[in-house]
């Protein structure tokens, strides 16, 4: 059974954990830039915050924990983002086997230190040919973050990328809908990387005002990712 002043403070909390998100996508996206675009990381952490939030209640009554100990809320759902990242990442790894051999040898032997085909070929044994093939087939692939290889997986996770772009969807529209003057400081806040009181004082607006526009933003956004995942 669901407790409403419960999720209620759920929402607080996952307001003020959404800007985490695309921090945490970052720090995926460094292991394995082929992977995805960092916007699509980024869509799949909140999918995976929304997800999380929304299983609050029942992971916590599952395990005989108590779902007002809202000082672990934080941990259980950046777990969850960063799971939805990589298990998303594990779906989509086509490069094989060799390939993931043959370019860790061409890393390792100073590809990222600026050394030359001839040279890569010489310290890992390979041709020319071989070394430009892999280097193509591995920029044309996501590459796996795992830590073990694993073969070339059978299909995409078409279900999970539709539920992607539902999501990401979603939170465009609710974003579009917003006023000019709240777009612009969701926008200085999120992506220009302002504190809530610069933004408000670059838009000429009482800080009180600004948090409160803010909050009903954020809530709007977290609303419609729930909606997409329930």
């Amino acid at each position: 059974m669901t407790d409403p002043e419960v999720a209620a403070r759920v929402s607080e909390l996952v307001a003020d954990i959404m800007p985490q998100a695309r921090g945490e996508a970052w720090k995926v996206w460094q292991r394995a830039p082929h992977a995805l675009e960092l916007d699509e990381l980024h869509a799949i952490a909140l999918k995976g915050l929304a997800e999380a939030a929304a299983r609050w209640q029942r992971y916590c009554h599952e395990r005989g924990h108590d779902p007002r100990a809202f000082e672990y809320f934080p941990a259980y759902v950046l777990a969850r983002m960063r799971g939805a990242m990589l298990d998303n990442l594990r779906s989509q790894d086509w490069v094989t086997r060799s390939d993931r051999t043959r370019a860790k040898a061409i890393r390792d032997a100073g590809q990222d230190r600026g050394a030359s085909e001839a040279e890569l070929a010489a310290a890992t044994g390979m041709s020319v040919a071989e070394v430009r093939s892999t280097m193509a087939a591995v920029s044309a692939r996501p590459v796996s973050i795992d830590a073990e290889p694993h073969d070339v997986a059978d299909e995409a996770d078409v279900e999970s990328a539709a539920v992607v772009s539902e999501v990401l969807a979603a939170v465009t529209a609710v974003t579009r809908q917003l006023d000019p003057e709240a777009q612009v400081l969701l926008a200085l806040r999120y992506y220009a990387g302002r504190s809530l009181a610069e933004a408000a004082a670059a838009l000429g607006m009482e800080p009180g005002e600004a948090a409160r526009r803010h909050s009903a933003a954020i809530l709007a956004i977290h609303d419609a990712m729930l909606e997409k995942v329930s």
